[in-house]
């Protein structure tokens, strides 16, 4: 026993290694993206119909830091916003398939090729899927005021002279000598405006507490995963006992679709079953389709987009899937450089700076879930 736990620990300790300069990396700009990216500006874009919208929400979810159940309340408040079907569809499978935390990691454990291909997948496959739920589950247009509302609005910056001039913001009488807050200001103080430096300090404490707060535990889980398929599945024995080709493909799928897996904390775990004798290809299919489906995602799609769009959902995150993780083992394989470091540890030192970004990247995880579920206790 004390042998299989020490062969687990040099396991987790080397993937930490590989991953933790990455990971780190990705949450501060996952932060910055947090920060830069107003949800009035999303749901603005992603307004309207027809498929340059949908082809909005597909690459929007892209560099967005939000996981697979985090991803929900997003897109619902998206499509109360104005979204289509389509726009939202499509919005909800790219976004938790991909992320700034996930691509450096998959290139660190991956190479390149794979890691780029990971999002040109998940685009695609977002804006397929849009694409047909919004032809094929039309919605009614808005409906239309029977007729407008001949009173004047009661806006402070209306152009309509006002009744009573001393109380209103955008009144051409002289300003009142003390300052106040104004619906017309358009000066750095006003509502919503926010210094360079409160904006770094903010985008550095969702990157770096708020956001591993929601993602330590399945990263945690993820990379134990991991260690324990390294500690236990010799180098190859998936090939030589379970094949290649489709079967494994469609195995990955069947696991994947139903589990709750985020694109991060999956990603060691497919480098490890890669490492163990599995395709490129299957942890592929095991990538796109598990962070995009699990049964609090299909509930909302169910809720807000109606039971034909779960079914076009599945199929098409189904198809795109496996047919990628084909397309890949056929013409991209070769370009997959796993980490030489992680499978040859026994004969490599680490550096410093993978020694640093490691314990780094423990401690945050280790305070994120004291800040999770640490017992708060009650003011005064």
């Amino acid at each position: 026993m004390s042998d299989f736990l020490s062969r687990w620990a040099s396991e987790f300790w080397t993937i930490s290694l590989e991953s933790g300069l990455w990971l780190v990396v990705g949450f501060l700009l996952a932060g910055f993206v947090h920060t830069l990216i107003p949800r009035a500006w999303m749901a603005k874009h992603l307004s309207g119909r027809g498929p340059w919208p949908i082809a909005k929400a597909s690459l929007l979810g892209i560099p967005l830091p939000l996981c697979s159940c985090s991803v929900i309340p997003v897109a619902a408040g998206l499509r109360a916003s104005g979204a289509s079907r389509g726009s939202s569809a499509a919005f909800i499978i790219s976004t938790p398939q991909t992320g700034e935390e996930s691509i450096p990691l998959t290139w660190a454990l991956f190479g390149p090729v794979f890691a780029l291909i990971r999002p040109v997948i998940a685009v695609a496959t977002a804006f397929t899927a849009g694409l047909l739920i919004e032809t094929l589950t039309p919605e009614p247009p808005p409906a239309k005021p029977d007729q407008p509302d001949p009173s004047p609005k009661k806006s402070c910056c209306s152009s309509t002279p006002a009744q009573t001039p001393a109380q209103t913001c955008c009144n051409s009488d002289p300003a009142p000598a003390a300052p106040t807050s104004t619906c017309c200001a358009s000066t750095p103080d006003a509502p919503g405006a926010k210094s360079i430096g409160a904006r770094i300090i903010e985008s550095l404490r969702w990157g770096l507490i708020d956001m591993p707060k929601d993602l330590a535990p399945w990263l945690l889980v993820g990379l134990g995963v991991a260690a324990l398929i390294a500690a236990l599945v010799p180098e190859g024995w998936i090939e030589s006992n379970i094949g290649t080709g489709l079967v494994p493909m469609l195995l990955m799928l069947l696991v994947g679709l139903p589990l709750y897996i985020c694109a991060t904390s999956s990603t060691p775990v497919a480098f490890t079953l890669v490492a163990a004798g599995l395709s490129p290809g299957a942890a592929l299919v095991l990538l796109l389709a598990g962070p995009a489906t699990n049964a609090a995602t299909m509930a909302w799609v169910i809720k807000d987009l109606g039971g034909r769009a779960l079914v076009i959902y599945l199929v098409v995150i189904a198809a795109f899937s496996v047919a990628s993780g084909v397309a890949f083992d056929t013409f991209l394989s070769a370009f997959v450089s796993l980490a030489q470091n992680a499978l040859d540890h026994d004969h490599h030192t680490p550096s410093l700076l993978q020694i640093i970004s490691a314990v780094a990247m423990l401690t945050m995880l280790a305070l994120a879930l004291v800040l999770r579920y640490a017992p708060r206790r009650s003011a005064g």
